[in-house]
């Protein structure tokens, strides 16, 4: 399938033509058709070229240096499975357009304004209406004079305006605590992973011992504590995958069609290694492991160690010189031997071996 890319350049032209001659089927759809997504309350498309793909392989590159990569060169395979990864992943934004083809533009911020606050005038007292002969002369016959010997008795509405007293707030306060002691706390709600990250997982727990390799697409990747190994064993960059938790889950990657090489190297590095991917509607699964010559074991810790490690080990090591110990030739008068060179040798060792041996040996 005729992938719809242009390329400007040479390193451009180099990553279209591996990619028409690598790319699936699916991964062809994508590139051609682009991939549907959401973002802000739309349906989108989101289309990537190889513009696009030039600066997310710069970002690539500075990471590697900032890691401290020994030099600025990258090696072509590297790029090329940047790019299998750039058009495959659909987390990594390109082009959006709308669903009738016309580019995506964002909405533009909406910036609030604040009404002007106006200050609060009272209404003035509405003045009282004056009163006529007939309603004075009411008011007086409705006023009688309380009787003396009653006391006065408190105002109802007064003590309803009184303010609660310091006990009564404790026990409403304590009353609060027991009530939200007693209530049992709502469970907490667990982000549940995807269904292709459930699956990988199923299969880590059968291979727990093992570095995991799981197709997805074009890639093998390779996630959580395998993924830290894989980086800094096969130099990789460490990246992250959104697989419905709650934080994205350490990743690294390798082509599939270069796999081999990289598997080779963990194994050589004492690592085992499982291969899971998707044949005919089945999980098929491979592990491969170093064999007993490639591995040595530390008599005094029991640590499996590669041949590459105990080969740089010993090399670090020099095997101490033997002395040369000569017997003494009979005593045949022969008085021209050289004398005793003791400079080399502990004082202490020289004198057990005189007590030992008196002069039948001879050091040099």
């Amino acid at each position: 399938m005729k992938l719809n890319l242009t390329a400007t350049g040479k390193p451009q032209e180099l990553i279209l033509a591996y990619l028409q001659e690598n790319a699936s089927d699916v991964l062809a759809e994508k590139i051609n058709n682009g991939v549907r997504i959401t973002k802000d309350g739309k349906t989108l498309i989101n289309k990537k070229t190889l513009n696009g793909f030039m600066k997310f392989a710069e970002g690539e590159a500075r990471k590697l240096a900032e890691k401290g990569a020994n030099s600025a060169c990258v090696e072509d395979s590297v790029v090329y499975g940047w790019a299998i990864h750039y058009f495959e992943e659909d987390g990594i934004e390109g082009k959006l357009y709308n669903e009738d083809g016309t580019e995506y533009a964002p909405p533009k911020p909406v910036q609030k304004t604040t009404a002007p606050t106006v200050p609060y005038t009272p209404p003035k007292p509405k003045p009282e209406p004056q009163l006529s002969l007939f309603d004075m002369l009411g008011t007086q016959k409705k006023e009688e004079p309380a009787p003396a010997d009653i006391p006065d008795q408190p105002d109802e509405e007064d003590d309803e305006d009184d303010e609660p007293t310091e006990e009564e707030i404790a026990e409403v306060m304590e009353r609060e605590q027991e009530e939200q002691q007693t209530a049992p706390p709502l469970p907490p709600v667990q982000p549940r992973p995807s269904e292709w990250y459930e699956r990988y997982l199923s299969v880590k727990a059968k291979y727990a011992d093992s570095i995991l390799f799981y197709r997805l697409g074009d890639f093998y990747e390779i996630f959580g504590n395998d993924a830290g190994i894989t980086a800094d064993v096969l130099d990789l960059t460490l990246t992250g995958r959104d697989c419905g938790l709650k934080e994205r889950v350490p990743m690294t990657g390798v082509p599939f069609h270069a796999a081999e090489a990289y598997i080779t190297k963990l194994v050589s590095h004492g690592y085992k290694v499982t291969i899971a991917e998707q044949i005919g509607g089945e999980l098929r699964e491979k592990t491969v492991e170093p064999s007993a010559e490639e591995l040595n074991v530390d008599e005094e810790t029991g640590e499996v160690l590669p041949v590459e490690e105990m080969r740089k080990f010993d090399g670090d090591i020099e095997e101490p010189r033997t002395p040369i110990v000569q017997p003494l030739p009979p005593d045949d008068g022969d008085d021209d031997l050289p004398p005793l060179d003791t400079d080399a040798y502990d004082p202490e060792a020289l004198s057990v071996l005189d007590e030992l041996f008196g002069d039948m040996i001879i050091l040099r």
